[in-house]
């Protein structure tokens, strides 16, 4: 049965994959190899908590012991502890190591573990249909253990989303406590131990725990990342965990059975520098001495870039904004919302105008042209939600998802930052949608009516968007958003030190904190799986210019958005299931 796109003549590549993995293998072997102790993982005390069954889906959170380093600043002792959601079939094997596979995935640019909630869910449910019973753990960077969730876990237990909006800003207690204010880089010494090393690390001791046995890992687990995720996928591949270049029972890539990069690529070389010795020493003695140099500045505090801080629209402000809209549409998803009258920030306003904005004339006089600001509309909560995060209504296409429509009055078009019909434009109008993605973008014209949200399987009629074009649910979206402990949906410190490393390994450094990145793209040796996003312009850029394996699997998503190739609804318009955890699975099927 046909899910949709398909790319022939790119499949089923995995005999002459594994022929080249032994290939590889064979010429990374030491001249005098001997026999390798098997590695033993340092993680301790793993603990799991039941979350919730959902459609035939467990829900729970594993986590494990894994102190941070002795010189590490002073941390409360969640940060002392690594984990994952864990996702498996209801009444299926209890023990990861007796499942038919297991998807490790690392999360996107600021995203916590839930961002993966959808994806996870709908990929464990089309396996089982396959008939492979499989795990899929959506992993939760350390840095994790900074969220704030005090509010969300409150309004959760109240059913008011003002709880936790007015104890986020509006100075209210909870059992006696007042949020103290978002932190700074100033006050986030600790995310300098929590870079890529650190993600890499926590990652491999969980793997190794749960499936002590190797040949067991190289045969079960699919490693993949969404975005930035795969990327930190690639390093993960290649990297040497115990820093001894004789062994290698302990590389990452000898710890999956195959590679799955979702709307992105999974790669520490995607230029192939490392094939050319004059370009990996030029690069090496050029990179390495700048990665040094810039942590440092991270270290000593000179360089105050430890989080996204107050930038907007993707600040430590703006995610919680967009976290909060989607409490408020999960708790109270058709009343007038209030969410943006206890809020009166700065940081928030700039948010606001940026995600907003009718034009730029809109922008640049604060709505005084005539077109308003989004303070001077009426909407349903789940209505306020789409206008922030939709297709057809956000401005910034990295956080858009196709969720439905904006109804109940009169739109007219977006032009900010830039009309759609740009991206119509052959050859650079794919580029286009790196700002506001391609589709027509609408915002309300009339002050009075309270504006409502059909979703995303009621948009027959709608003449701006089609079914076709909206592929998530938002009632599953706002639950996702408005989740608290032990993960929120978007990290609320994220470490820009993730990205830093991520930098420093694509431009090539290989010395320094770089130095066990020792092998070169051997994910690529392995059975490789990409799914991209139909309305996202990785495709083209990722895609294009630095194309997969030969003998990938590649797949598009009609329709979908980057964050849709995560989260996506169980069951698309065409009655068909969600195209990202089917193709996943029937790739897994492939293997197993």
């Amino acid at each position: 049965m046909k899910y949709g796109v398909r790319h022939r003549g790119r499949r089923n590549g995995w005999a002459v994959t594994a022929a080249l993995a032994v290939v590889a293998a064979a010429a990374l072997q030491p001249a005098t190899a001997t026999a390798e102790e098997p590695p033993v993982t340092v993680a301790t005390d793993r603990q799991e908590q039941q979350l919730a069954t959902r459609d035939g889906i467990a829900v729970s959170y594993v986590s494990f012991r894994l102190p941070l380093p002795a010189n590490a600043p002073a941390h409360p002792e969640s940060c002392d502890r690594a984990g994952y959601l864990r996702y498996r079939p209801a009444g299926g094997p209890e023990q990861s190591r007796d499942a038919d596979a297991v998807v490790v995935q690392q999360q996107g640019f600021g995203g916590g573990a839930v961002n993966s909630d959808g994806v996870a869910a709908n990929t464990v449910r089309s396996a089982k249909s396959l008939g492979r019973s499989i795990e899929f753990w959506a992993l939760g960077r350390r840095s994790s253990c900074l969220d704030e969730t005090t509010g969300f876990d409150e309004a959760l237990r109240t059913g008011n989303y003002l709880d936790a909006v007015d104890y986020y800003f509006g100075g209210k207690p909870i059992d006696g406590r007042i949020f103290p204010g978002f932190k700074t880089s100033a006050d986030l010494h600790l995310l300098d131990v929590m870079g890529a090393e650190r993600v890499l690390r926590d990652q491999y001791e969980m793997m190794l725990h749960e499936m002590p046995d190797q040949a067991a890992r190289q045969r079960k687990y699919i490693c993949t990342g969404i975005s930035m995720g795969g990327m930190v996928t690639g390093m993960f591949s290649d990297w040497d965990f115990d820093g001894n270049p004789a062994t290698q029972s302990d590389a990452g890539f000898n710890q999956c059975a195959a590679f799955a990069a979702q709307d992105t690529m999974v790669s520490s070389d995607p230029a192939a520098i490392q094939n050319t010795p004059f370009f990996r020493d030029i690069t090496d003695a050029i990179v390495g001495p700048a990665n040094g140099a810039l942590k440092a500045g991270f270290d000593s505090g000179l360089l105050p870039l430890r989080t996204l801080g107050p930038t907007p629209v993707i600040g430590t402000k703006a995610m919680m904004l967009y976290r909060l809209a989607g409490l408020a549409a999960h708790l109270e998803p058709d009343a007038e919302s209030q969410l943006l009258a206890h809020i009166h920030d700065p940081e928030v306003e700039a948010t606001l105008t940026t995600m907003f904005g009718q034009s730029w004339a809109a922008v640049a006089t604060g709505g005084a042209n005539g077109e308003g600001t989004i303070r001077d509309y009426r909407f349903t909560n789940t209505a306020l939600l789409g206008t922030f995060i939709d297709n057809n209504s956000g401005n910034f296409a990295l956080l858009q998802q196709g969720v439905g429509a904006l109804s109940g009055g009169p739109v007219q078009e977006k032009t900010f930052p830039n009309p759609a019909v740009v991206t119509q434009v052959p050859v650079i109008g794919n580029y286009m949608r790196m700002s506001a993605g391609p589709q027509v973008r609408v915002a309300p014209t009339d002050r009075s009516v309270l504006y409502t949200w059909r979703n995303y399987n009621d948009v027959v009629g709608v003449p701006w968007t089609a079914p076709n074009r909206e592929v998530a649910d938002i009632r599953e979206v706002a639950r996702q958003l408005g989740t608290g402990a032990p993960f929120a949906y978007w990290e609320t410190y994220f470490p820009l030190r993730v990205v830093v490393d991520i930098a420093a390994a694509l431009g090539g450094a290989r010395g320094g904190d770089m130095v066990n990145l020792r092998y070169h793209n051997m994910s690529r040796t392995k059975p490789y799986f990409v799914v991209y996003a139909g309305d996202s312009v990785v495709q083209y850029g990722v895609g294009n210019w630095l194309p997969a394996p030969p003998t990938a699997q590649i797949e598009t998503l009609p329709g979908y958005t980057h964050v849709d190739s995560i989260g996506a609804a169980a069951v698309q318009n065409n009655g068909k299931p969600d195209y990202s955890g089917q193709y996943l699975a029937e790739f897994i099927r492939g293997l197993t």
